[in-house]
């Protein structure tokens, strides 16, 4: 249980996925966000977002993410090699998007299904616009056992949201570590602060667009330098360091068991973060192949959206 609640602390980086779509007349825009807006009904209850989200477009690579501050839900979209046009959020495609609240395990559409619509991605006046809606499950245990439960989103739109087209740190930004004698090589990062109920977390994230190998880190917004163990001491429950060995090939994710993270540097005014990481990731889902993955050598320098 432990590793399921870990696990929905990732945040929106852990599924990148491929696949696109011919338009279709039959998937209207009804974009009714106002600008600089993400809105949605989840199961009939209004979300909205204006503050809270994060659009980036990073070799090919699609993401928004929203968050409503208020009740601590997020809305997290994903296309890799993305352009205007419809697509699938599906496990027929692989794309996919996920719905959660604060710290609860999350809804996945990749057991559901649904389309977003990408009307405009402007990569010179860096918006993007786009409509969407999708149903997304998750399996949880209980006292009877193991049930899964759907939420339905409909109405999904986004307009005019800014949209992030470089890699953070002026181009200096960086992850590298070695991963079973192999080297990441990442070639998409991201780093950003999302803030649900008042608490800050920093989500890194890193992608070798070739290998579909991915790789994140998430810590307390107020982490301050020293070094910390992923098993034990005062931030333990919400370090988590998570790898994902092929997104291509589906959504096995491999967490944290043990290892240390080292802040060296954090300036808050530029909101640059250096640091170092080892940890040994075993795997999430019982039905995921019982491998152990030694991440050594970890280093990295972001500056956060």
């Amino acid at each position: 249980m432990q590793k399921f609640m870990k696990f929905s602390v990732i945040a929106f980086l852990t599924i990148i996925v491929i696949g696109c779509s011919k338009d279709d007349d039959s998937k209207k825009d009804n974009n009714n966000a106002a600008d600089g807006e993400f809105i949605a009904k989840i199961d009939g209850n209004e979300f909205k977002a204006s503050t809270q989200v994060v659009a980036t477009f990073y070799a090919g690579t699609f993401n928004i993410t929203a968050i409503q501050p208020s009740t601590g839900e997020t809305i997290s979209i994903t296309v890799s090699y993305a352009q205007e046009g419809i697509f699938e959020l599906s496990s027929n495609t692989l794309n996919s998007a996920f719905y959660k609240i604060n710290d609860q395990l999350l809804y996945n559409s990749h057991w559901g299904s649904g389309h977003i619509k990408i009307t405009e991605l402007d990569v010179v006046n860096k918006t993007v616009s786009g409509t969407f809606s999708f149903t997304a499950t998750r399996n949880i245990f209980t006292n009877n056992g193991l049930i899964t439960e759907t939420v339905v989103i409909t109405e999904g739109a986004f307009k005019n949201i800014t949209l992030s087209t470089t890699i953070t740190g002026n181009g200096d930004s960086f992850v590298e570590a070695e991963i079973e004698n192999n080297d990441l090589d990442a070639d998409s990062i991201t780093a950003v602060e999302i803030i649900t109920s008042g608490n800050s977390t920093i989500t890194l994230t890193a992608t070798n667009n070739t290998t579909y190998q991915n790789l994140s880190l998430s810590f307390p917004g107020d982490i301050t330098p020293g070094t910390y163990d992923f098993s034990s001491g005062p931030y333990s429950s919400d370090l988590i360091g998570q790898y994902n060995p092929n997104l291509n090939g589906g959504t096995s994710n491999y967490v944290s068991e043990d290892g240390t993270l080292t802040i060296l540097t954090y300036d808050t005014n530029s909101r640059k973060i250096e640091g170092t990481f080892r940890f040994t990731a075993e795997r999430l889902d019982p039905d995921d192949p019982p491998i152990t993955y030694n991440i050594l050598g970890g280093r990295f320098f972001v500056q956060i959206q």
